[in-house]
């Protein structure tokens, strides 16, 4: 199958497993921890002993000197993103950090200007109502007050509700379709929306008649001899959108120029979920488009921002408040919850972590998710490490953490459906 691919080793295998062992082995070695590089070099059951080693990796970073973490983070990085590209015309691949050189077709871009008028505020469906306004408010406060969130969770909803500030600006979102995604929102606050996801003439279709209404203006990627005006919008639905795996070359390019093009700042957004392996090759290709808005913006003078939204299920660092909340929750759980035998997914507190004060511990939240497996935490790392570097370059990040939702991307796997059922929110 043509695009990104993994390397082949030299017997011609693709290996999975070897080849997250060598990442997270590489960012072991980087932090001078030779023996915990050479432990995840020879673990022969690493889908089921992964989330060891990789809480290992993390701590290991937190204890380091700051510049050697981030030493380590690029590390993995590179290691992460050292793919192959295969081209569609059969040629041999070569590798994904050069594939930009591959002579392709370029995409064009569709533009469909929204009529109506920009709101002003975000309102939030719940449970049969819509909260807005003072409701939102007082519905927050309360998650607030019970512990469903952190207060400073609740605060920047309050405060991102607030949709005036968006007209004028570019959202790059690379996975538009997600669910969790901000591309109506972004509409209907008046931004301008270049929209990167797979062809489905239906849903094309459908944003685009969503778009009119709105006051935003939405970018499609489309074939290079499709007018950017084009009226026939089933004709321009059959065929928008694009393959990350396949064509990463030209949306890359496609990215590059969105960025040059924008007349106010530029955000872009990571929002892809693919089941199994190729999680890691979707996250390996948007790190390509995210590079290629990088240099497009210092190039042409760009403010450029990055978003994301994190996943739970692997290691975190987490405020005292939010580790002191589990425990005093799990001292609180009735006796049959025990026997569930859940666990705390807080560890013992490290003293001295490199950029915290030394009388402060520094608390670490471990949910790798067995359920999920070790592609699944590679890729979350991967998007964790883009951001952590990009911030450290004097790029302005979001990265809220995703709560747990009902999705379709979540729901499809039994185990986690049911878990999801069942914690039904409250009140």
């Amino acid at each position: 199958m043509p695009g990104v691919c993994f390397p082949a080793d030299t017997e011609g295998v693709r290996s999975t497993s070897a080849f997250g062992k060598e990442v997270f082995s590489a960012v072991a070695a980087a932090l001078g921890d030779e023996p915990l590089a050479q432990a995840i070099v020879s673990e022969k059951d690493w889908r089921h002993t992964y989330n060891a080693h990789m809480l290992k990796v993390f701590e290991a970073q937190l204890r380091a000197d700051p510049a050697v973490a981030l030493a380590s983070l690029k590390k993995g990085l590179e290691k992460a993103t050292a793919m192959d590209f295969e081209p569609k015309d059969g040629t041999p691949a070569v590798p994904l950090a050069v594939a930009g050189s591959i002579d392709v077709k370029p995409f064009g871009t569709w533009a469909i200007h929204g009529t109506g008028n920009a709101l002003k505020t975000i309102s939030v469906p719940y449970n049969g109502s819509v909260l807005s306004g003072a409701s939102l408010s007082f519905q927050l406060d309360k998650w607030a007050r019970r512990g469903t969130m952190e207060a400073d969770c609740a605060e920047a909803i309050k405060e991102g509700v607030r949709l005036d500030t968006f007209k004028g600006r570019t959202f790059i979102l690379i996975g538009a379709g997600s669910e969790l995604g901000p591309l109506r929102p972004l509409l209907l606050a008046g931004a301008t929306v270049a929209a990167v996801a797979t062809r489905k003439p239906q849903r094309w279709a459908e944003l685009i008649e969503f778009a009119q209404t709105t006051a935003g203006t939405l970018l499609l990627p489309v074939p290079s001899g499709v007018a950017s005006d084009c009226p026939d919008v089933a004709a321009v639905a059959a065929v928008a959108g694009a393959d990350i795996l396949a064509e990463t070359p030209a949306l890359a390019a496609w990215v590059a120029g969105v960025v040059r093009s924008s007349a106010g700042p530029v955000t872009l957004g990571t929002y892809l979920y693919a089941d199994g392996e190729a999680n890691v090759r979707i996250t390996a290709a948007a790190d390509v488009l995210t590079q290629a808005a990088m240099r497009a913006a210092a190039a042409s003078r760009r403010e450029l921002s990055l978003a994301y939204l994190p996943s739970q299920t692997v290691a975190h660092v987490i405020p005292a408040a939010a580790a002191e909340a589990q425990r005093a929750n799990a001292a609180k759980a009735p006796w049959w919850q025990s026997m569930m035998r859940y666990r705390l997914a807080i560890r013992p507190p490290l003293s001295g972590a490199a950029g915290s004060a030394a009388a402060e511990p520094t608390y670490v939240h471990d949910a790798y998710s067995m359920t999920q497996g070790p592609n699944y935490a590679l890729a979350q790392h991967m998007r964790q490490w883009r951001a952590m570097l990009a911030y450290t370059e004097g790029y302005a990040v979001s990265a809220p953490m995703a709560p747990a939702a009902r999705t379709a991307s979540m729901l499809h796997v039994h185990t986690v459906a049911t878990a999801l059922d069942g914690c039904l929110p409250r009140q």
